[in-house]
Protein backbone atom coordinates (compact mmCIF):
# COMPACT_ATOMS: atom_id res chain seq x y z
CA UNK A 1 0.00 0.00 0.00
CA UNK A 2 1.61 3.31 -0.77
CA UNK A 3 0.85 6.27 0.75
CA UNK A 4 -1.20 9.30 -0.70
CA UNK A 5 1.27 12.86 -0.68
CA UNK A 6 -0.74 15.35 0.96
CA UNK A 7 -0.73 19.08 0.78
CA UNK A 8 1.14 20.68 3.38
CA UNK A 9 0.32 23.92 4.99
CA UNK A 10 4.15 24.45 3.96
CA UNK A 11 3.86 24.00 0.39
CA UNK A 12 0.76 25.70 0.50
CA UNK A 13 2.19 28.78 2.27
CA UNK A 14 4.72 28.19 -0.64
CA UNK A 15 2.98 28.16 -3.34
CA UNK A 16 0.84 31.74 -2.09
CA UNK A 17 4.14 33.33 -1.33
CA UNK A 18 5.09 32.69 -5.27
CA UNK A 19 2.14 33.77 -6.88
CA UNK A 20 2.30 37.14 -4.41
CA UNK A 21 5.91 37.37 -5.63
CA UNK A 22 5.58 36.56 -9.60
CA UNK A 23 2.40 38.95 -10.36
CA UNK A 24 2.61 42.49 -9.75
CA UNK A 25 -0.66 43.56 -10.86
CA UNK A 26 -3.67 43.19 -8.18
CA UNK A 27 -5.81 40.95 -10.45
CA UNK A 28 -3.07 39.12 -11.79
CA UNK A 29 -1.89 38.28 -7.76
CA UNK A 30 -5.88 37.51 -7.17
CA UNK A 31 -5.87 34.93 -9.90
CA UNK A 32 -3.15 33.25 -8.85
CA UNK A 33 -4.13 32.49 -5.39
CA UNK A 34 -7.13 31.34 -6.18
CA UNK A 35 -5.44 29.31 -8.44
CA UNK A 36 -3.36 27.80 -5.36
CA UNK A 37 -6.42 27.77 -3.25
CA UNK A 38 -8.31 25.49 -6.28
CA UNK A 39 -5.27 23.48 -5.71
CA UNK A 40 -5.43 23.00 -1.90
CA UNK A 41 -9.54 22.20 -2.65
CA UNK A 42 -8.81 19.11 -4.71
CA UNK A 43 -6.11 17.67 -3.07
CA UNK A 44 -7.24 18.06 0.80
CA UNK A 45 -3.73 17.96 2.75
CA UNK A 46 -3.97 19.77 5.78
CA UNK A 47 -7.10 20.81 5.99
CA UNK A 48 -8.69 17.47 6.16
CA UNK A 49 -5.65 16.51 8.30
CA UNK A 50 -6.83 19.61 10.88
CA UNK A 51 -10.60 18.10 10.42
CA UNK A 52 -9.39 14.59 11.57
CA UNK A 53 -7.06 15.70 13.90
CA UNK A 54 -9.14 18.64 15.74
CA UNK A 55 -12.88 18.43 14.17
CA UNK A 56 -14.88 20.87 13.02
CA UNK A 57 -14.89 22.45 16.89
CA UNK A 58 -11.08 22.58 16.93
CA UNK A 59 -10.74 24.27 13.11
CA UNK A 60 -8.42 27.19 14.02
CA UNK A 61 -9.45 30.32 12.77
CA UNK A 62 -6.60 32.24 11.75
CA UNK A 63 -4.10 29.67 10.62
CA UNK A 64 -1.04 31.63 9.40
CA UNK A 65 -0.01 35.59 8.62
CA UNK A 66 2.71 35.99 6.29
CA UNK A 67 5.50 38.72 7.05
CA UNK A 68 7.09 39.37 3.36
CA UNK A 69 3.96 39.08 1.11
CA UNK A 70 0.50 40.82 1.00
CA UNK A 71 -1.36 43.64 -0.72
CA UNK A 72 -1.28 46.13 0.12
CA UNK A 73 1.21 46.10 2.55
CA UNK A 74 3.09 42.53 3.41
CA UNK A 75 0.51 40.31 5.71
CA UNK A 76 -0.98 38.07 3.76
CA UNK A 77 -3.23 35.48 6.33
CA UNK A 78 -4.78 32.53 6.08
CA UNK A 79 -7.71 30.96 7.52
CA UNK A 80 -10.07 27.82 8.09
CA UNK A 81 -12.92 27.45 9.80
CA UNK A 82 -16.39 25.27 10.17
CA UNK A 83 -19.54 27.45 9.18
CA UNK A 84 -22.93 26.61 11.38
CA UNK A 85 -26.13 26.68 9.15
CA UNK A 86 -27.42 29.69 7.93
CA UNK A 87 -24.26 31.83 9.96
CA UNK A 88 -24.15 35.02 7.91
CA UNK A 89 -22.53 38.60 8.19
CA UNK A 90 -23.08 42.06 7.13
CA UNK A 91 -22.45 43.15 3.30
CA UNK A 92 -18.64 44.94 3.77
CA UNK A 93 -15.97 45.26 1.99
CA UNK A 94 -12.39 44.63 2.66
CA UNK A 95 -10.86 47.84 2.36
CA UNK A 96 -7.38 48.02 0.18
CA UNK A 97 -7.04 44.42 0.84
CA UNK A 98 -8.83 41.55 -0.82
CA UNK A 99 -9.88 37.49 0.10
CA UNK A 100 -10.08 34.79 -1.60
CA UNK A 101 -12.70 32.44 -0.40
CA UNK A 102 -12.41 28.89 -0.63
CA UNK A 103 -15.33 26.01 -0.08
CA UNK A 104 -13.56 22.55 1.38
CA UNK A 105 -16.78 20.99 2.80
CA UNK A 106 -20.36 22.20 2.50
CA UNK A 107 -22.05 25.13 0.46
CA UNK A 108 -21.98 28.33 1.07
CA UNK A 109 -23.67 31.47 -0.66
CA UNK A 110 -22.28 34.34 -2.24
CA UNK A 111 -24.09 37.93 -2.97
CA UNK A 112 -22.29 41.06 -4.19
CA UNK A 113 -23.87 44.21 -4.00
CA UNK A 114 -23.60 47.23 -5.45
CA UNK A 115 -23.97 50.91 -4.67
CA UNK A 116 -27.45 52.66 -6.62
CA UNK A 117 -27.46 56.62 -6.68
CA UNK A 118 -30.38 56.40 -9.33
CA UNK A 119 -32.37 58.04 -6.52
CA UNK A 120 -30.28 61.57 -6.51
CA UNK A 121 -29.34 61.63 -3.17
CA UNK A 122 -25.81 61.45 -1.98
CA UNK A 123 -26.05 58.60 -0.24
CA UNK A 124 -26.40 55.40 -2.20
CA UNK A 125 -28.46 52.16 -1.68
CA UNK A 126 -27.68 49.03 -1.84
CA UNK A 127 -29.02 46.44 -4.68
CA UNK A 128 -27.89 42.76 -4.94
CA UNK A 129 -25.84 42.78 -7.94
CA UNK A 130 -25.39 39.23 -8.38
CA UNK A 131 -25.67 35.86 -5.93
CA UNK A 132 -23.83 32.48 -6.20
CA UNK A 133 -23.40 29.40 -4.47
CA UNK A 134 -20.19 27.99 -3.79
CA UNK A 135 -19.51 24.39 -3.77
CA UNK A 136 -16.59 22.50 -2.93
CA UNK A 137 -13.98 22.81 -4.90
CA UNK A 138 -14.95 26.27 -5.69
CA UNK A 139 -13.20 29.47 -5.47
CA UNK A 140 -14.30 33.51 -5.43
CA UNK A 141 -12.34 36.26 -4.75
CA UNK A 142 -14.05 39.96 -3.78
CA UNK A 143 -11.36 42.83 -5.16
CA UNK A 144 -10.56 45.79 -2.84
CA UNK A 145 -14.14 47.93 -2.87
CA UNK A 146 -16.05 45.16 -3.54
CA UNK A 147 -19.69 44.29 -1.31
CA UNK A 148 -20.26 41.31 -0.22
CA UNK A 149 -22.03 38.73 1.93
CA UNK A 150 -21.15 35.54 3.13
CA UNK A 151 -24.01 32.87 4.26
CA UNK A 152 -23.90 29.08 4.87
CA UNK A 153 -26.28 26.95 3.11
CA UNK A 154 -25.29 23.55 4.48
CA UNK A 155 -25.66 21.92 7.48
CA UNK A 156 -21.77 22.73 8.23
CA UNK A 157 -19.51 24.47 6.17
CA UNK A 158 -15.50 24.62 6.18
CA UNK A 159 -13.94 27.50 4.25
CA UNK A 160 -10.34 28.32 3.77
CA UNK A 161 -10.00 32.21 3.04
CA UNK A 162 -6.90 33.96 1.71
CA UNK A 163 -6.61 37.59 2.64
CA UNK A 164 -4.16 39.72 0.76
CA UNK A 165 -3.60 41.48 4.08
CA UNK A 166 -5.03 40.39 7.59
CA UNK A 167 -8.24 42.14 7.52
CA UNK A 168 -7.87 42.78 11.16
CA UNK A 169 -5.25 45.14 10.40
CA UNK A 170 -7.02 47.66 7.65
CA UNK A 171 -9.67 50.30 7.64
CA UNK A 172 -13.16 48.59 5.99
CA UNK A 173 -16.41 49.08 5.59
CA UNK A 174 -20.05 47.37 6.79
CA UNK A 175 -23.25 48.35 5.51
CA UNK A 176 -26.54 48.23 5.75
CA UNK A 177 -28.94 47.72 3.14
CA UNK A 178 -31.71 50.00 3.30
CA UNK A 179 -30.46 52.17 5.69
CA UNK A 180 -28.48 53.45 2.75
CA UNK A 181 -25.75 53.94 5.92
CA UNK A 182 -21.91 52.57 6.42
CA UNK A 183 -19.95 51.89 9.35
CA UNK A 184 -15.98 52.72 8.81
CA UNK A 185 -14.16 50.57 11.27
CA UNK A 186 -10.38 48.44 11.77
CA UNK A 187 -10.30 45.13 11.40
CA UNK A 188 -13.70 44.27 13.12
Amino acid sequence: MSAIATYTLDEFVGDLRESFASHQDLVGRANAVAEVLQRLLQRGGWVQEMIDTKGYDGLPGATYTDDTYGHPAPGFHITCGAQKPGQTNAPHDHGQGWVVYGTYEGTIEQTRWACDYSNGVLVPNLVVKESFVQQPGDVAYFLPGEIHTTRNVAERSVVVRVESQKVATIWRHRYIPGGNTARASLGD
